[in-house]
């Protein structure tokens, strides 16, 4: 007998769900024990039960809202269990803001809570791990969320997806008619998204054939990989692909623009004795200004001053970067060596950060004039320009990953743009993060003349 998705889904939701109920409220009287000596409690004190009825609800509520559960947390344990702890983490700060605004807070033991706490976060995780251990023999054969059908086209299908080969399937959806729908829908089981893989004359056939289906039906359509990442959207009545709009919604932006400003302005502080010792090494040593401000493109391809600790001689600067700086060049100061060599040249652009211009991570900013070769940056790679749709950074996925210095070659511009489109579509906060403990790590490097 097939079990419908939404029986599945449900009996799974509340497997997990009356788990976390259960898990909880032993962590709570597990707390009462270990802290309290006594399993309920003191008399007229019931610590453990309170906390469990007031954080168990909220917990609840967040643990769906944030997809703690599903037929997903299956295959993936590991982001089921940080989604679940996830939510617990907010539950028990929502219930910390009512204790304190309830003045109940004297009424509570802490310790009971902070263990209670600790042993559910062991007791979620441990549900998922048994859950997914589980789920086949209580549930029955748990359905892929995603089914791909390939039909005289290839492309790369990543796990957790049921590949069907049409032809081996027999299903032909040029023929419209009852036992083509049924076929359909025998195949590609309790599925969820069924995406289908075919030439373009046989689009339309397609579409029809899987409109039939409750499931959320796509197809892919490799042409429109050069307006990437493109979207549909309709204009008085008419459909429109979306080519552009920014990688960052506007909550994203501001998360960005605050995380750059505490950033920025901690790092400042904590590293003014070198900005200000590199200033006076660079005035005493060679005439001329200690910063050094050069055009770079910025964000919406507009142009800004960067600033620098000043490495070349003065009357050598290359104010345009016409010229790229290259191992043992001569205008560059035996100062300027090592103030490049140790990255300490660029400190300076946490002020474009405070000023708006730049980000702590992201693409570097290049010049105008700047070249792969022989040939302009855009002109070797026409996904030059998507780049800039974000600001530039002091420091970047593609630093972090090798790929800076001297671009001499086509591929090694080829090499760092693949990693800034990666961060522009892929960015979030912990990523900002994990790229400014990496380039702690790349600071001093070889490749910096």
């Amino acid at each position: 007998m097939t079990v419908s998705k939404e029986i599945v889904r449900l009996r799974l939701y509340a497997l997990c769900l009356a788990g976390d109920m259960a898990g909880l409220f032993a962590a709570f009287l597990a707390a009462n024990w270990f802290v309290l000596g006594a399993l309920w409690g003191e008399p007229g004190k019931p610590h453990g039960l309170v906390m469990f009825a007031m954080i168990a609800p909220l917990y609840a509520l967040l643990a769906v809202q944030g997809g703690a559960y599903g037929i997903n947390t299956l295959d993936r344990v590991r982001r089921g269990i940080v989604r679940a702890l996830w939510a617990l983490a907010q539950a028990a700060l929502l219930m910390l803001l009512i204790v304190y605004l309830g003045k109940i807070a004297e009424q509570l033991s802490r310790l009971t809570f902070i263990t209670g706490l600790g042993l559910s976060a062991v007791a979620v995780a441990l549900v998922r791990v048994a859950v997914a251990r589980l789920a086949v023999a209580l549930l029955g054969d748990v359905p892929h969320l995603t089914a791909v059908i390939l039909d005289g086209v290839s492309i790369t299908v990543g796990p957790h997806m049921d590949v069907i080969d049409a032809d081996a399937a027999n299903l032909h959806p040029e023929r419209h008619d009852a036992d083509m729908a049924a076929r359909l829908a025998a195949v590609v089981g309790m599925a969820e998204r069924v995406i289908v893989a075919c030439p373009l004359d046989r689009m339309a056939d397609w579409s029809a054939a899987l409109k039939s289906l409750s499931a959320r039906g796509e197809i892919v359509v490799p042409e429109l990989l050069r307006f990437a990442p493109a979207r549909i959207d309709e204009f008085d009545g008419q459909p429109t692909i979306i080519v552009a709009g920014g990688p960052l919604h506007f909550r994203d932006r501001l998360i960005k623009r605050l995380f750059d400003l505490i950033v920025a302005t901690v790092a400042t502080i904590l590293l003014s004795p070198i900005l200000i010792a590199a200033t006076l090494v660079v005035r005493l040593t060679s005439p001329g200004p200690a910063l050094f401000r050069q055009p770079r493109i910025g964000k919406d391809a507009r142009p800004f001053a960067i600033y620098k600790f000043r490495s070349m001689r003065a009357e050598a600067s290359d104010h345009k970067a016409a010229t790229l700086t290259r191992r043992d060049d001569d205008r560059v100061t035996k100062v300027g060596a090592f103030l490049r060599k140790t990255s300490i040249d660029e400190l300076p652009q946490l002020f474009n950060v405070l000023k708006g211009d730049m980000s702590i991570v992201g693409p570097r900013p290049h010049a105008a004039a700047a070249k792969a070769g022989d040939s302009l940056y855009w002109e070797v790679d026409a996904r030059y320009w998507e780049r800039h749709c974000i600001k530039p950074g002091m420091t970047g996925l593609a630093q972090v990953r090798g790929h800076r210095g001297s671009t001499d070659h086509h591929q090694d511009l080829i090499d760092r743009l693949q990693s800034d489109l990666e961060y522009v579509s892929d960015w979030s906060v912990w990523r900002d993060l994990r790229i400014i403990f990496a380039t702690l790590g790349v600071l001093v490097h070889h490749k910096a003349y």
